[in-house]
């Protein structure tokens, strides 16, 4: 291998999609010294990751225009690059196409670049990290094509990983034949207009695959399935609502949380508000109240609760809503409480037997396709990067084991419960920690505050933290 040193101070940054790409824009735009960004990530096409590499412009985002800034110290950003960039019809309000926020994100990452001092440098890596060395004095990062970058800083923003197929259908014969992932470009592509669909899961993915298929045309049946059937709700215009949790006073279990909830959905529901308006209040306390329970807590919450957390806070644009509505009506798409128990080729279908949650009852499905809808795995198990750093110690499962350890400044923590000086991350891999890290409004903090860390620790900036909003 060809071992490749720098000059001057070298930060890796091993993913390229939104995540990435904003922990490079932030170090582009606010170190003062001499420092080099190499920026890896397999796919050509910087900032789109899996959210905004979609081709569909019935895809859109799930948080209205004005609040999807990059930047957390210019809340109108995107809405001004949008009216910049011919969509002056885009108000606050306004669900914007994903596509489009892709190229929002790429549209950044270029102006940052340029506007850069020449002493700042971003290097684009068109390869794939398969494993990290830390040395005493710097960390080595080994690539794909047998080069060797040495740096002083990575950042894995890996972002998320495709989900696992339930075991009946993992075990399928010809599985590729008849699965795809519902992320994956040819999902929605090669049927006939008359075929039938499973979708495994009902939540965003599940809208997603819907809307592309409507879109073309499709016309045959849709049978979505969960384990509880429950399917995303569509945002609304709310009014703001004052805080009602007090975080020294908050109850400590799970059951205690969701008490206190539902008792403020029925106190805001009998004043005329949305109980939409009660889980944006809980937002900026999210995390203190989920960090703030019990291991055993946590895990009761993950059991019982995230489902309905799940459908209740991660909503959907209205006009994706109104789509599903419009299925469901028609009968095209139908909704099941239940679980999987078996799979049979049968010729050029498959036979599914799902198992009705409450009765027991057996469904029983012929369909032409099946598509993974279950969102994204936050078990990194299926990373070879990851494996290559949990075999060497350098990270440990959070204590939920949903993605890895890390402490506050999305440091990851070894095995030996070390806080690293070299290694970092943000995103889906901190969810075990921080609960709502999947987001925009909490990555751009999450960005801007690594950035913010690296450049202080390398002395090349002070440090000046942002809070969640």
């Amino acid at each position: 291998m060809t071992d490749v040193t720098v000059s001057q101070p070298a930060i890796a940054i091993i993913g390229g999609g939104f995540s990435g790409s904003l922990v490079a824009a932030n170090l582009l735009r606010n170190a003062a010294v001499p420092l080099t960004i190499k920026l890896i990530e397999p796919n050509p096409q910087l900032g789109r990751g899996v959210a905004y590499q979609t081709q569909f412009l019935c895809h859109l985002l799930n948080v209205p225009a004005g609040k999807m800034s990059a930047f957390v110290d210019e809340p109108a950003h995107f809405l001004n690059w949008l009216h910049q960039n011919g969509q002056e019809q885009v108000t606050a309000s306004t669900f914007v196409p994903r596509q489009i926020y892709g190229d929002y994100v790429q549209a950044l990452l270029k102006e940052a670049r340029e506007k850069a001092p020449a002493y700042i440098q971003l290097e684009q890596i068109v390869e794939r990290a398969i494993a990290i060395e830390t040395l005493p004095n710097y960390t080595k990062v080994y690539l794909s094509s047998g080069r060797c970058l040495s740096v002083q800083k990575v950042v894995l923003a890996l972002g998320n990983f495709p989900a696992s197929w339930p075991k009946p259908i993992a075990l399928l014969s010809n599985r590729d034949r008849y699965a795809r992932h519902g992320w994956s470009a040819e999902a929605t592509y090669g049927l006939n207009p008359e075929d039938s669909l499973l979708l495994v899961g009902t939540g965003l993915t599940m809208a997603d695959v819907v809307v592309a298929l409507r879109s073309q045309g499709f016309q045959g049946q849709i049978h979505a399935v969960s384990r509880h059937g429950l399917s995303p709700h569509s945002h609304q215009v709310t009014s703001p609502y004052p805080a009602f949790i007090d975080l020294e006073t908050a109850p400590k279990t799970t059951r205690g949380l969701l008490h206190l909830v539902r008792q403020e959905v029925r106190s805001a529901q009998a004043q005329g508000q949305n109980w939409r308006a009660v889980f944006d209040a809980l937002r900026p306390l999210t995390t203190e109240l989920w960090q703030a329970l019990p291991l055993k807590e946590q895990e009761r919450f993950l059991r019982h609760v995230k489902a309905y957390w799940e459908v209740h806070r991660h909503r959907i644009a209205p006009e994706i809503a109104e789509n599903l509505n419009a299925a469901v009506q028609s009968g095209q798409l139908r909704y099941y409480a239940g679980r999987i128990q078996s799979c049979q080729q049968l010729g050029d279908r498959v036979a599914v037997t799902v198992r009705e949650r409450g009765s027991h009852r057996d469904l029983f499905f012929q369909v032409n396709r099946i598509v993974n809808c279950t969102g994204s795995n936050s078990h990194y198990s299926q990373h070879p990067l990851l494996v290559n750093l949990q075999q060497q110690g350098l990270l440990r499962p959070s204590p939920v084991s949903i993605g890895i350890d890390t402490a506050p400044n999305g440091a990851l923590i070894d095995a030996g419960g070390n806080v690293s000086q070299r290694l970092y991350t943000l995103g889906t891999l901190r969810n075990g920690n921080l609960w709502e890290s999947i987001a925009v409004p909490e990555i751009r903090v999450q960005a801007a505050n690594l950035a913010e860390e690296i450049l202080q620790s390398l002395s090349l900036k002070p440090m000046n933290r942002f809070e969640s909003v």
